[in-house]
């Protein structure tokens, strides 16, 4: 198993309030299995365009190889965006893209 840190591009089509943000970051926390309730160092979790509604989530997963770690990125990004009130039409989102491998 590797671990890998991928971004999640997408679009906000509803404004991102806070209390939505809120639950959006709780619902990502605990996503790395060895950090539990906790954001890995230096990993921004949420980037928001907010003239654009652009967004980037970051998320840390392991997996046996990209093509599972992109799979376990988006169904994590789309149970987030859920539960912040967000369906797949109100917050499209591109491919995950791998930005840093630790083959550990």
């Amino acid at each position: 198993m590797s671990r890998f840190v991928l971004t999640v591009p997408g679009t906000f089509k509803h404004p991102l309030h806070e209390q939505a943000r809120s639950r959006l970051l709780a619902a990502l926390q605990g996503v790395d299995p060895d950090e539990v309730g906790a954001v890995p160092e230096d990993l921004d979790l949420l980037s928001v365009d907010p003239d654009a509604s652009r967004f980037v989530l970051r998320l840390e997963v392991e997996a046996e190889d990209r093509d599972a770690a992109g799979e376990q990125a988006e169904a994590a990004a789309r149970t987030a965006l859920r539960a912040a009130g967000y369906t797949d039409e109100d917050a499209p989102f591109g491919v995950p893209v791998v930005t840093a491998i630790d083959v550990g």
